[in-house]
């Protein structure tokens, strides 16, 4: 039985934090989407998440479906979502689903009204249960280095940075290099390298100096981005342990 802890080193997103980490890779992807890809994620063990988990005063099925109007009124007054938080396991997502209220304003037709409120962000991040046909969490979040490693992943950016630097070809079928300067890399882009480098070395239990994210930085990035801002970039997103160890000096030969 877990507990939600506040820290900024824990790193839980919202629903809305993903949603606005993920358009901004994407901004045509919608909230929609993005729950369907979350959802498959979860349960998939790629992504964990944690949340409050519903408690009913009964134990036996409720037997309403969500499409009726008396499924969120019965769910209230049967139950309601524990004070603490606890993980919520992958094999326990393929019985779960997002589930949205309908808020003021939404269409009257209350099967319409769901819809729009899974394709907003007004409604609290809720999950039914597909098998008992009953809320089953509340106040679902996720964590935040499993969601930056799966969608830097797909990322168009690591594409763009790989054609820069291809070769072109003559008619002849020679190799000829542009002679155009690399474009300088945005701060948009250096954030997504340096967030998805932080994901994945902090999930296998590893930690960075400031040389070793310089020496990486350029490694990914040739003559596109400077070690200041590598530095700022460090500074501002890099978590609490690594900042400690400073920026290490390389070995002196001999």
């Amino acid at each position: 039985m877990g507990v939600h802890m506040s820290e900024p080193d824990t790193m839980w997103w919202t629903l809305g934090d993903v949603v606005e980490w993920v358009q901004g890779i994407d901004p045509a992807v919608t909230v929609w989407q993005i729950r369907i890809e979350l959802a498959g994620r979860c349960a998939s063990g790629r992504i964990r998440a944690h949340g409050r988990r519903w408690v009913h005063r009964y134990d036996q099925l409720l037997g309403i479906d969500h499409s009726d109007p008396l499924f969120v009124v019965v769910s209230d007054q049967y139950g309601g979502p524990q004070s603490w938080f606890e993980a919520i396991s992958a094999d326990a997502w393929k019985d779960l689903t997002f589930f949205a209220r309908r808020t003021p304003g939404m269409d009257r037709q209350y099967a319409v009204a769901l819809e729009q409120a899974l394709a907003q962000l007004v409604s609290p991040v809720e999950l039914r249960s597909l098998s008992k046909y009953r809320l089953a969490w509340s106040d679902v979040e996720f964590w935040r280095a499993d969601v930056i490693r799966e969608w830097f992943q797909t990322n168009p950016v690591t594409n763009q940075n790989e054609a820069v630097h291809q070769p072109r070809s003559d008619p002849v079928g020679r190799s000829k290099l542009s002679t155009r300067r690399p474009v300088p890399l945005s701060d948009h882009d250096l954030r997504l390298w340096y967030e998805a480098r932080v994901a994945e070395m902090t999930g296998r239990g590893d930690a960075s100096s400031g040389e070793e994210d310089w020496e990486a930085a350029k490694r990914q990035f040739p003559e596109r981005v400077t070690r200041a801002r590598v530095r700022a970039a460090r500074k501002k997103f890099a978590p609490v342990g690594w900042k400690k160890q400073g920026r290490r000096s390389p070995p002196t030969a001999n």
